[in-house]
């Protein structure tokens, strides 16, 4: 008597699939496969439909409902088209063919493959079906892949949405031009951080000013409410992301994230050294100068802290006592004037001090008013020596940073150009021995005892070099260093106050030492170390 089976069709369609153009439609799948169960009188009991799913995956909604309904007992035999609507990952398939569906007392046919699981003849089958599937997966993705990386390479956006600040072109929506709406909410962003507000008072800044997240502005776009309630407000994450994205300077930036494999579809990270990076792929929105003050703020690590009025101290993080490293601290006092009057005094002093006394470190105290005299006096001077003797500035600045001064370099490349002549001499040696040694002018062993004599020489005249080459490639980093910090000083000669972002423009430290008394007068070291140079002692 034959068995009385109660069906579960199923059928899966995903989007590589919809790519090669075969008739698998869901409804064509659906329609032949109902048909068949018709005509061997068995009986339909649901059809799993998973559309627009990757075969290489098994969590699929659908087809864990139709494990459910097996594990249940309310259906007996599992049919799909081929092997392929199963799944393309062969160890998966192979365990439900082989495992899972004789576990659950299930039959289970792949109509178009022939395959049947209530017939033992056709494993061999099954198992190359499933590597077949697999393999083809494999290739899917190496093929989706390497169109994703030609068009990464090229420059070309890819993205279901354009980050904050930017628009799809309506002719190529690869291509990103400048929303005049968002714009100037990353434009804020950057003059925030550029003022000293770390991330998280960026974002609480924003959230005061009812600014809204990128994630409102999409939906605003749409013509739609924000329904994501985790993102109708600014957090840190979302500020530091935009602080850290090239877009804004014109570039793309791609490749960054990627699938573990074609098989596991988590997202992952990748190396810095497998992104792809294309310059001036687009309009910038900050200039360079933004974002390497930016970046510098980012190396200091340090803590911003606001006063009650929620600004930001002049010279946080910024100072620091000469003697223990340690930051120097703000405090105000209210003092009275001789006139009566009463007035607030800002000052630092060490923090090793302010927190553990005289025992930790002494205060190293200095008035908020003085110290910015001194260091607008000291960066007028400066600005008006780059403005008039660039060429001394910048002699004098390569002295301090490299000990041995200009005359150092000079030797460097003087003894690279000798030892680029003789590693030339070597190899002409190299090919006169063995002409020799061919024409029977010299013994062998006499042209094998030159030849090693000639490679150690040039072994280690190799070794000077490289060690040699690093030297100069450093020289030549503090030269555009040196040239990059006259270019960005020499038009402040006429700097009449001094603000945050300007100080952290020009500024990376300033050492206070302690005060002490010379021939009845007091006196202190002030060190100060601009970006790019250092302490420029002149």
């Amino acid at each position: 008597m034959q068995e009385t089976y109660n069906v579960g069709v199923y059928c899966r369609l995903s989007r590589d699939d919809e790519r090669t153009g075969e008739s698998v439609s869901i409804e064509n799948q659906r329609e032949m496969l109902s048909r068949y169960v018709r005509e061997q009188g068995w009986n339909l009991y649901d059809t799993y439909c998973d559309d627009g799913v990757s075969g290489t995956t098994f969590d699929r909604p659908n087809f864990n409902r139709l494990i459910a309904d097996a594990t249940a007992g309310k259906i007996n035999l599992v049919l799909c088209k081929d092997l392929s609507r199963l799944g393309r990952d062969y160890i998966e398939s192979g365990r439900y063919t082989d495992v899972v569906f004789p576990s659950l007392g299930c039959r289970f046919i792949a109509l178009n493959d022939g395959v049947d699981t209530i017939h033992k003849n056709n494993e061999m089958l099954v198992i190359l079906k499933n590597v077949m599937n697999d393999l083809y997966a494999r290739d899917t993705s190496n093929k989706i892949r390497a169109v994703k990386q030609s068009t990464f390479k090229a420059g070309k956006y890819v993205g279901c949405y354009a980050p904050i600040g930017y628009l799809k072109s309506p002719e190529d929506k690869h291509v990103l031009v400048i929303d005049s709406v968002t714009a100037p909410v990353v434009t804020r962003i950057f003059d925030l951080r550029c003022q000293g507000y770390s991330y998280r008072k960026i974002a609480t800044t924003l959230n005061t000013e009812n600014v809204p997240t990128p994630t409102t502005f999409y939906y605003m776009r749409q013509g739609k409410p924000n329904i994501r309630k985790d993102g109708d407000f600014w957090a840190a994450p979302t500020v530091k992301a935009i602080l850290r994205n090239e877009v804004y300077l014109g570039h793309m930036v791609q490749n960054k994230t990627g699938n573990l494999s074609y098989k596991v579809h988590k997202q992952i990270a990748k190396p810095e050294s497998e992104w792809i990076r294309v310059e001036n792929t687009h309009e910038p929105i900050i200039s360079q100068k933004t974002w390497d003050l930016v970046r510098e703020l980012d190396t200091r690590n340090t803590k911003f802290r606001s006063g009650k009025a929620g600004e930001t101290a002049l010279f946080t993080g910024i100072l620091f006592c000469m003697d223990c490293k340690s930051p120097m601290r703000r405090y105000r006092d209210s003092r009275k004037h001789k006139d009566g009057s009463y007035g607030t005094y800002q000052g630092y002093a060490c923090n090793r001090y302010a927190a553990g006394g005289k025992t930790a470190c002494s205060g190293h105290i200095i008035n908020q008013r003085v110290l910015t005299e001194l260091l607008l006096i000291d960066i007028r001077f400066k600005a008006a020596l780059a403005q008039n003797q660039p060429d001394a500035l910048k002699e004098k600045i390569m002295a301090q940073r490299n000990a041995a001064g200009l005359e150092q370099r000079k030797t460097f490349q003087a003894t690279m150009e000798a030892l680029d002549k003789r590693l030339t001499e070597l190899e002409k040696l190299v090919v006169a021995a063995y002409e020799d040694k061919v024409k029977g002018t010299i013994p062998e062993a006499v042209c094998v005892q030159l030849l090693k004599r000639y490679e150690d020489e040039r072994a280690e005249k190799l070794e000077q070099r490289t060690k040699l080459s690093a030297q100069l490639e450093a020289c030549q980093e503090d030269d555009k260093a040196a040239d990059d910090w006259l270019a960005l000083i020499r038009d402040y000669s006429k700097l009449g106050e001094l603000d945050r972002p300007t100080l952290l423009r020009l500024v990376k430290r300033i050492e206070i030492g302690e005060r002490r008394t010379v021939n009845g007068h007091d006196e202190r070291d002030i060190k100060i170390y601009y970006n790019f140079v250092g302490f420029v002692e002149l």
